[in-house]
Order: C-alpha cells, then sequence, then structure tokens
C-alpha cells in the first residue's frame, strides 16, 4: 500500500508486520512531513521479504522506518542484507524490545523508536534522515564561465539583477543567467528566505534583524521590506530552533 504523493521528493518505505502499526506510522509519517512541507510518498510492507523484493526490483526509497521484531525476514536481518549490498540509505528501527537498540549501531541505524511511536520522536528522527542524508547540499548553475558547482553554504544572499542573478558568495560575488524568481524555486526553502522582493538570504548568515535592514554576520546589510519583516524573523526562529 502507498500514500502517493505526486511531487513527492522522496519516499519513505515502512515495514511492519502488525498490520494497525503499519497503518497508523504510515499515516502519523505522512502527516509529519506535509506539516514541515516536504513532499513524500510512503509505502507499506508487511514484511522484511516483501520490502527487499520490491528493493530488488528496482524501487528506490530515501528512508526506510523498519520494526525490528517480525516474523521470517525481521528488521535487523534486512538492514544487514541492504547493508551488505551497499545500500547507504537513512534507517530508523521501530520496536516494542528496547534492549534492541544497541544493536542498530552495527548496521548504522540513524534512530532508535520506541513502540507505540510518539508523533515529536517519529518528527525528529524523519527530520534527522531527511536533513543528514536526503536534502541536498549543493546546486549547479550556469555562470559566465561554465556550469560551477555551488554549496548552499557558500551563498550568503542573491539579488536580482534585470534579467540574471547577481550570487554574493564567500570568495566574491558570481553572476549567474538564471532569473532571480527560478533561482529562488531551486534552492532550499528551509534554508533561503526572501528579505526583499529583490534579496534572498541564507539565514546562516542571518546576524541582527532590524526596522528595516538585515545585518548579515559578515557586516553586509540588506534592506527588509515592510510587509516582510515579520514573517522573516518567524523564519529566523523557526530555522534556528531546527
Amino acid at each position: 500500500m502507498t500514500l502517493e504523493d505526486p511531487n513527492a521528493q522522496l519516499h519513505i518505505a515502512v515495514c511492519d508486520d502488525e498490520q494497525a502499526d503499519l497503518r497508523q506510522t504510515m499515516k502519523l509519517t505522512g502527516e509529519l512531513m506535509r506539516e514541515e512541507g516536504i513532499s513524500c510518498a510512503v509505502s507499506g510492507y508487511e514484511s522484511g521479504s516483501a520490502l527487499l523484493k520490491a528493493i530488488q526490483g528496482g524501487t528506490r526509497f530515501h528512508i526506510f522506518l523498519l520494526d525490528v521484531m517480525m516474523e521470517g525476514l525481521d528488521g535487523m536481518e534486512l538492514a544487514a542484507v541492504l547493508r551488505g549490498l551497499g545500500d547507504s540509505t537513512a534507517i530508523v528501527f521501530i520496536s516494542s524490545n528496547r534492549e534492541m537498540a544497541l544493536r542498530g549501531y552495527e548496521v548504522c541505524a540513524a534512530r532508535y523508536l520506541a513502540k507505540p511511536v510518539e508523533g515529536p520522536r517519529l518528527r525528529e528522527a524523519l527530520l534527522y534522515c531527511y536533513r543528514t542524508f536526503c536534502e541536498k547540499k549543493e546546486i549547479l548553475l550556469p555562470t559566465g564561465k561554465g556550469q560551477r558547482r555551488i554549496p548552499f553554504s557558500d551563498i550568503l544572499y542573491a539579488e536580482a539583477m534585470g534579467r540574471g542573478t547577481r550570487l554574493v558568495l564567500r570568495d566574491g560575488p558570481e553572476d549567474i543567467s538564471l532569473k532571480f524568481s527560478d533561482l529562488s524555486a531551486l534552492l532550499p526553502e528551509r534554508q533561503f528566505a526572501l528579505c526583499h522582493r529583490s534579496y534572498l538570504v541564507n539565514l546562516d548568515y542571518a546576524g541582527y534583524i532590524r526596522s528595516r535592514e538585515l545585518e548579515l554576520t559578515t557586516g553586509e546589510i540588506l534592506p527588509v521590506s515592510k510587509y516582510r519583516l515579520d514573517g522573516l524573523r518567524k523564519r529566523l526562529v523557526d530555522y534556528l530552533s531546527g
């Protein structure tokens, strides 16, 4: 069974041989990711062997939520098989057996959740996996010298410049032949925010927010639109709180 999203950014597999637990975890996973603004498809499997068959058939997943104690191929055994195949996909174990948590280190599990699964703990696990294993860390952009790979962490801010955009990077400015609106759509919404209709700032570098300006940690000053001020403050608080 799958909870589909036509615009899914990632695919999450939930594997549990208890049907009620499977449905509840799938439902909660879909709801939490939607609340975070992350589109995803959630697929459910009632056995480790069924999930393994799907993987061997070419289905690709970004996060696994695996029940540890299952009949036949259990979650720990499935994880060992995947790691043996060189699969480094993020794994979150779920089980009522707390003693199994220590074994998760054997297969580099990202998190271990106890049953019944609690929403806040599942949210933290999903966001950790998404940001650590799934979220893009760089972008390829057209410059005067050709396509350039630019890590998001190197971008201080972007400024609309006619039909193109000027990126201000840690090593200096770089003009790209991409419209400001198009670039804005490509950068991660969680990390980048509009402080003005012509300026997009990397929240990692936001230092001081004043009534009509934003001072970066590098000392540069950007204008802040009056009607964007409250939203920018909230975005920064949310970003810093993780």
